[in-house]
């Protein structure tokens, strides 16, 4: 569960790096004034992923080594759905890695712990992660450095984790964070056939949707200048057909040699590249669900449309 977590918060950071000609909105929980009273060392620092809520990453100072900072909120149905999954992160930590790189954040209350983690030859992390339980919230801050991170960082990180907390038990921020601008309910409905799902916005470029049977949608928005994008990032181990409906250069990929199985439609509107990636537990994706893939894709790139 943790290392999922960090997964999705490795991939944010990475593409702080990869994307770093764009800047996203300003992020809705922290100020970038924030991080750069917290780490002045690497500014001036820029938000890269933003939004009200759900994730937000920043970049340090181009024109020097990327040094990044990415934070995750999950907000759950309860308070005892956020504990389940805290506990499920902690735990799984402790019985993966070694106990000594797994410590309690006093500051951030009795539901809090910091991992570090090393590269072969690293004698001091450059990688941390702090993670919180508030309410319903799970939150977790992810620091990367150039250089190894000492307390005083994971202090400033702490304190920036503090902001992430303050919405844990607002109304509307819970109701933002479970909203996708690009997914109907409808849609989803079908697609889950009509089973229970949570849907969880990851800042301005990402949503997810999931249930219980490990049924999982990934809504994944970049800035492109052309449809030529899509075809550059197609999956070469996957088979794949063009899909109309879904404006010129779309596409439908499945029946992927590596990885999980799944489906992925993927199409481009006013500069935006989406790509609707679904994962069926451990099965190939059935027809009707590439079919109710393709229905949802086709009202995102109509609420794109309308934007």
């Amino acid at each position: 569960m943790f290392l999922r977590s960090l997964r999705r918060l490795l991939v944010a950071a990475v593409s702080v790096v990869a994307f770093s000609s764009y800047a996203g909105q300003d992020c809705g929980f922290i100020p970038t004034s924030s991080v750069n009273e917290a780490f002045a060392e690497f500014g001036p620092w820029r938000p890269m992923v933003g939004g009200a809520v759900g994730a937000c990453s920043f970049a340090s100072d181009p024109r020097a080594a990327p040094n990044s900072l990415s934070v995750m909120q999950q907000f759950k149905s309860s308070k005892a759905e956020a504990n389940r999954v805290y506990d499920a992160m902690r735990q799984g930590l402790v019985g993966n890695v070694a106990a000594k790189n797994v410590r309690d954040v006093k500051a951030l209350g009795d539901r809090a712990f910091r991992y570090e983690t090393t590269t072969a030859g690293e004698k001091a992390s450059r990688m941390v992660s702090i993670t919180s339980q508030k309410g319903p919230l799970v939150m977790t801050v992810l620091l990367s450095l150039q250089r190894p991170v000492t307390d005083a960082d994971v202090q400033a990180a702490t304190k920036l984790g503090e902001l992430a907390l303050l919405g844990a038990n607002d109304a509307t921020t819970q109701r933002e964070a479970s909203t996708c601008p690009w997914l109907d309910a409808g849609g989803l409905k079908r697609l889950f056939g009509g089973r229970r799902h949570e849907v969880q916005v990851h800042g301005e470029y990402s949503c997810m949707a999931s249930d219980a049977r490990a049924r999982v949608l990934v809504v994944s928005v970049l800035p492109v200048r052309d449809e030529g994008a899509l075809k550059a990032m197609l999956s070469k181990d996957c088979q794949s057909r063009e899909v109309p409906e879904l404006g010129a250069g779309a596409m439908l990929t499945f029946a992927c040699k590596k990885g999980n199985p799944r489906a992925e439609a993927s199409f481009v509107q006013n500069g935006r590249m989406f790509r609707l990636t679904w994962t069926s537990a451990s099965a190939e994706p059935r027809e009707e669900e590439k079919a109710a893939l393709i229905e949802l894709a086709n009202g995102a790139r109509a609420l794109q449309a309308a934007r």
